[in-house]
Parts: C-alpha cells; sequence; structure tokens
C-alpha cells in the first residue's frame, strides 16, 4: 500500500508545482496589464482635458505663431555661409579662441573693436550676428591617430594601449577638419572675412616659427633622402657591372672573386632599400604640401551666404510653441488651485 502511495503523492506534489508557476504567470500578466491599463487611461484624461480645452490652447497658439508672422515678416533677413579649414602645428586651440572671441564682440554689439580686428567697415561689422565653429566628427580618424600613435611609441608598452581611453581623451581641437560659420544681415560680407580670420593664425609669432622649423627639417630630410637614393642606387650600377663581369670572365674559363672582407650585396636588397627611400621621399613631400601655410583653406566662404529657413528658428514657429505652453500652464495652475480648496 506505501508503494501505490508514492506515486500518487508524487501526482500531487507535481499538481501543486503546475498551480503555483500558473498562479504566478497569471500574477506577472495581471500585473503588465494594469500597467498598460494605466497608461491607456492616463492618455484618456490628457485627450479628455485636451479636448476640453482645444479652444484656449489654439486661440494661444494661433496668436503665437501670428505676432511670430509678423516678426518674421518684418525684420530682415538673415544669411549665412561656411568656411572649412585644416590648421597645422597645433593651431586649432587657437582658431576656437579667436572665433569665440569674434562672436563675444558681436554679442557685446561693439563693432568698432570687432571692424578694426576684421578689417571692415562698422556698418558691416553691425549687421554681423554671430561667429561659430565646430569640428567635422569623423571616427575614422581617432582610430588613424591612435595607430600613428600605437607606431611612435615603444612596442613594449603597446599592450597596455586602450583604444577606449584613447577616444576618452580625444578633443574637439584633435580633429582635422573644422567648420566656421557666419550669420549675418549682409548678404555680401562673407568674402572679406576669409582672409583676417586666417591672418590672424598666420601672423601669430610662435606658429610662423613653428612652420620655419618644419620647412628647414623637412628640407634636410628631403636631401638626405636623395643623397641616400643616389648611393643606393650607385652601389646597384656597380654591382651590376661586378656581376657582368664576372660572368664574362666565367664565360672565359676564368673564375673572378670579389675583394676580401667585402661582402657581397645582394641586388634584391638594394632594391627594396631604394623603394623605400622612394616612399620616405613620398611622404616627405606630401607632409611639406599639407604644411605650406599655417591654415589650409579647404574651402572658402561663398561671395553670397545662404537664407536661413530652419523653422525651428523662425519667430512663427517659436512664439506659437511659447504662447501655447504659457496657456497650457495657466490652465493646469488653475485647475491645481480649484483642486487644493476643494480638498
Amino acid at each position: 500500500m506505501a508503494q501505490q502511495n508514492i506515486p500518487q503523492d508524487g501526482e500531487v506534489d507535481l499538481g501543486s508545482l503546475f498551480k503555483i508557476i500558473g498562479k504566478g504567470f497569471q500574477n506577472l500578466f495581471n500585473f503588465i496589464g494594469r500597467i498598460f491599463k494605466g497608461i491607456l487611461h492616463s492618455l484618456i484624461l490628457a485627450l479628455v482635458f485636451i479636448r476640453n480645452n482645444a479652444l484656449k490652447l489654439g486661440l494661444a497658439t494661433f496668436i503665437g505663431a501670428a505676432i511670430g508672422l509678423y516678426f518674421d515678416l518684418t525684420n530682415p533677413k538673415q544669411f549665412s555661409s561656411t568656411m572649412i579649414v585644416e590648421p597645422n602645428f597645433k593651431s586649432t586651440q587657437q582658431l576656437y579662441k579667436n572665433v569665440l572671441f569674434y562672436h563675444e564682440l558681436v554679442k557685446q554689439k561693439n563693432s568698432i573693436l570687432l571692424a578694426k580686428t576684421l578689417n571692415i567697415s562698422v556698418s558691416e561689422a553691425s549687421k554681423i550676428k554671430g561667429f561659430y565653429i565646430e569640428p567635422i566628427i569623423n571616427e575614422n580618424e581617432k582610430y588613424e591617430l591612435f595607430n600613428n600613435f600605437t607606431q611612435e611609441i615603444d612596442s613594449t608598452l603597446v599592450k597596455y594601449i586602450n583604444i577606449k581611453e584613447f577616444k576618452k581623451g580625444f578633443t574637439i581641437y584633435d580633429y582635422k577638419y573644422h567648420q566656421i560659420e557666419v550669420k549675418s544681415l549682409n548678404n555680401g560680407i562673407f568674402e572679406k572675412l576669409s582672409t583676417p580670420i586666417i591672418s590672424s593664425i598666420e601672423n601669430n609669432i610662435y606658429f610662423k616659427n613653428q612652420k620655419k622649423i618644419n620647412d628647414e627639417n623637412l628640407l634636410q630630410n628631403e636631401r638626405v633622402l636623395k643623397k641616400s637614393l643616389r648611393e643606393v642606387d650607385t652601389l646597384r650600377k656597380i654591382y651590376n657591372e661586378v656581376l657582368i663581369t664576372e660572368a664574362n670572365k666565367q664565360n672565359t674559363g676564368t673564375a673572378i672573386t670579389l675583394a676580401q672582407g667585402v661582402k657581397k650585396t645582394n641586388e634584391i636588397e638594394l632594391f627594396n632599400e631604394s623603394l623605400e627611400l622612394n616612399e620616405e621621399l613620398i611622404d616627405n613631400n606630401k607632409e611639406k604640401a599639407e604644411t605650406t601655410e599655417i591654415v589650409n583653406v579647404v574651402s572658402t566662404f561663398s561671395e553670397i551666404g545662404v537664407k536661413e529657413r530652419s523653422i525651428l528658428k523662425k519667430w512663427t514657429f517659436v512664439l506659437a510653441v511659447s504662447l501655447g505652453l504659457v496657456m497650457l500652464i495657466v490652465i493646469l495652475l488653475i485647475r491645481l488651485n480649484s483642486y487644493l480648496k476643494n480638498y
């Protein structure tokens, strides 16, 4: 009898377990259902609130849009233009400081100093509305700089370098290209601004000395590479002549050997050496071309700017949203006041 009761007890325990699991799932589904029901209830309350106050909210939004439209139609048009530059000799930070200085003069409405700094008239300076600068973000630059960095340091330290930590230390000044934007009410001012902005960096004594030293180093490196290349070519020529002479002697039955103590140079090694020197010379010329100026201008300001067209910057949109939100806050405060009185 005891043996017969064991399976029955096991079945009873298994059934209880399934009931517990089923009840757990049921509670979970009920909890999820209550969450969705609460969200739906809140959404309905919000829709009811909007329906009951649609006239007030709509009227406030319409008034704001009408006032904003008037400002948009009566205010003078604003134009913008951009210039893309590539700073060299770590002059990026100074370029940012200069552009922010120009923008600060615009904010303070110091048209006289701004005109003097940029070599333009006071009337033209007074119509400038802002200077802005930002990097042209390219994630591949981070990996490229990291690769160059690991090649320059000791090979035993490479394993301790973490690219994530390297990217954390990457600042806006480390990007290669940067975009300068100018906004103005005068559509013909932009072309006049390129030269003074770039000259403010190129006339800096520190950067001029850096460029001078860099030019001298590149020129000296070019001389050394060309001399080494000529010497390698001369060795290859001599080696080929010796091989031809040796081959002719062997054909006549007389063997010839190179001078004692002189290591026979391999033609392939000389050829590879010549290729490496040529590649270094190409890299040297490329660097010389890239550092011709302290700040390389990739694309200058256009002769005519572009009209501001963003809807988010229109007074029609800004005032419509603003007055609509103000009306919404007022209605909520009135309802809160009524609730507190009746509490």
